[in-house]
């Protein structure tokens, strides 16, 4: 089985709107309600799981219904932070997967997911054990030296984003957050999964994601960004149309 979990469990701080940014509606469907459908598109994705605030939970069983999700659909309880929510998503599905299935993350403000990436992230990890979307650095790069100053380069060629989706073997996943459990080990804001895979000395394996799932809405400015794109491509389609 290949599973996607989605993080919907964000508040949207910096977003600045009275609802988490996730649900905030974009040409008629919530942001949240896009992304599923990428991942409800994708033939290689056999069932989904969302996790999120409690007092979400039967919107978002009807956002997946109005975005035509027939996939099964598990939810699960967000934490404090993304990697406490991470952590609650894959326990709860101790019970669901097995060692070997895959398990995919992926941020719900990620809508722009292709199904190329998703599928390149389950075929990586099963040949690999993992995988990540890459996209290469573009910008010049410096070390802060903190209050405000830089005091070293960071040449940009030695750096590659590490975007979603990520896809992990499921018991290697599973026990890794086991074994930082048994450990007494805190899951802080900056513990993602990625990070602490790395930290016990694994390699991550990546493929170069394609461009437009680069796109994170995290400010009022990006969710402008993804409904002119949504407007461009109703537009290039109604043209191909013609």
């Amino acid at each position: 089985m290949n599973m996607v979990l989605i993080l919907a469990g964000g508040r949207g701080v910096r977003y600045g709107a009275d609802i988490p940014k996730q649900y905030t509606v974009v040409l008629g469907q919530t942001v949240l309600g896009y992304t599923l459908q990428a991942f409800q598109r994708a033939p290689e994705i056999d069932a989904i799981q969302v996790v999120c605030q409690g007092e979400y939970d039967q919107q978002v069983r009807d956002i997946a219904r109005q975005a035509g999700v027939d996939k099964p659909l598990y939810l699960a309880p967000a934490g404090d932070s993304c990697p406490t929510s991470i952590r609650n998503g894959v326990m709860a599905l101790r019970d669901v997967l097995s060692d070997d299935d895959v398990l995919l993350m992926h941020m719900s403000v990620s809508p722009l997911v292709s199904a190329n990436d998703i599928s390149q992230a389950v075929r990586v990890c099963r040949e690999k054990g993992c995988c990540f979307m890459m996209h290469p650095v573009l910008i010049c790069m410096a070390c802060s030296g903190g209050d405000g100053f830089a005091d070293k380069d960071a040449p940009k060629e030695n750096f590659v984003e590490m975007n979603t989706p990520w896809a992990f073997r499921y018991g290697d996943v599973r026990d890794l957050y086991l074994r930082l459990e048994a450990e007494g080990k805190e899951i802080t804001p900056r513990d993602y999964t990625l990070g602490l895979w790395l930290a016990e000395g694994r390699r991550a394996w990546y493929v170069p994601g394609d461009p437009p799932g680069r796109m994170k809405i995290t400010t009022a400015h990006d969710r402008d960004i993804f409904e002119a794109l949504l407007l461009r491509e109703a537009w290039l389609a109604e043209k191909g149309g013609k």
